[in-house]
């Protein structure tokens, strides 16, 4: 089925306004509880925060900054950092303080809100794709080359969804090389990234990158919607004014909420790690049974393969329904991608193998009716 990606294009308002369309196929499957899910790209942690203390009052006050713990985890000023309601928020405000006006490239393929946020706010958009090789998904410099000199912003996404896959360090280098000597600004989506202990911030490249971030993928808490905004101090002004007018303050009881859990956000890495090591095999096994060829990336929870001459959307509404299981197709997030499956090794061991057992099964189908 086409027309399920994010689309670019000019500014949209009203009718043109381009929906999230995985959000609106996604959240329905999501409701019917379908035993086998291997659907989420991040972590199902088991949070048990107990009673958070006076999670209803305000939490400002002499002698605290809301901003400490970022701070210490990048190891930067708190002038440098400004908090958010979640990464999806984050986008707008860096957008907002970011752009020029001109034209904004985004990398494809996306998750729809990191390469649709911009025409919402007036902005135009040109399409950049990373190709897949054998060992990793590569930039192809000549292509954006071509584009990146007619634009003044990119928003990226290093931890590619829905492969998983990051940078090559050449290409990275070559990327923030380029964006330097052209002076373009750079919006780099880095939720994933904290499941990566080497994992350079963006940000810390120069003045031109802006990272965003959030407490939702690697670490399972979504429902908080606490995110941040490390960049330059001039940037961050700007990102502090736009907040300013679009939400006024954080929530208390997300901060409140955080800085209880706060010594705590190591134990997420660590089970990611744990399910990194328990899960792969399972699942690498598998798809070398159905024949099919794929290496995972080196970090993080999902990953997405080539299923040849298998429509994976029809399959999850079909024989996967069938089978009580939910997984996510690649044309959520690019065109081409339509062969493309999206699995998460986000879930305990036990669940895991079961559903990679019901996984091939519904392959093996989908495959035999090709």
């Amino acid at each position: 089925m086409s027309g399920q990606h994010p689309v670019s294009g000019g500014p949209a308002r009203g009718k043109e306004i381009p929906p999230v369309s995985y959000l609106d196929w996604y959240i329905p499957r999501l409701k019917e509880m379908r035993k086998h899910n291997l659907s989420f790209s991040g972590l199902q942690f088991p949070w048990e925060l107990g009673i958070v203390e006076d999670v209803w009052k305000d939490h400002r006050g002499p002698g605290f900054d809301e901003r400490s713990l970022v701070s210490e985890m990048y190891n930067i000023p708190v002038e440098n950092i400004h908090l958010c309601l979640g990464a999806t928020q984050g986008i707008s405000l860096a957008i907002s303080a970011a752009s020029r006006g001109g034209v904004v490239a985004v990398e494809m393929p996306s998750y729809g809100p990191v390469s649709q946020t911009a025409r919402i706010l007036g902005l135009e958009t040109v399409p950049l794709s990373r190709v897949p090789t054998d060992e990793a998904w590569r930039i192809d410099r000549e292509e954006w080359a071509q584009i990146l000199v007619q634009v003044d912003l990119l928003m990226i996404s290093p931890q590619l969804n829905p492969v998983g896959w990051s940078y090559t360090e050449s290409d990275r280098k070559w990327l923030v090389e380029f964006c330097i000597k052209h002076d373009i600004n750079v919006i780099s989506d880095e939720v994933y990234s904290g499941a990566d202990r080497n994992w350079k911030p963006f940000f810390k490249e120069g003045k031109n990158f802006i990272t965003i971030s959030s407490l939702t993928k690697v670490h399972g808490l979504g429902v908080v919607r606490y995110g941040w905004i490390c960049a330059d101090r001039e940037i961050i002004r700007y990102i502090g004014r736009s907040f300013h007018n679009m939400e006024g303050m954080m929530a208390s009881p997300t901060i409140r909420i955080v800085e209880q859990i706060k010594d705590r956000l190591n134990e997420p890495v660590e089970l990611i790690e744990q399910y990194r090591e328990e899960n792969l095999p399972i699942l690498q096994e598998s798809l070398t049974r159905l024949g099919i060829k794929w290496t995972p990336p080196p970090t993080g929870v999902f990953g997405a393969f080539r299923i040849p001459g298998v429509n994976t959307m029809q399959m999850i509404d079909t024989i996967g329904k069938e089978y009580d299981l939910l997984a996510v197709p690649g044309c959520m997030f690019d065109s081409g991608l339509e062969e493309w499956l999206r699995v998460g090794w986000s879930i305990d061991k036990k669940s895991f193998s079961e559903a990679v057992e019901v996984l091939e099964t519904v392959i093996s189908k989908a495959m035999d009716i090709t």
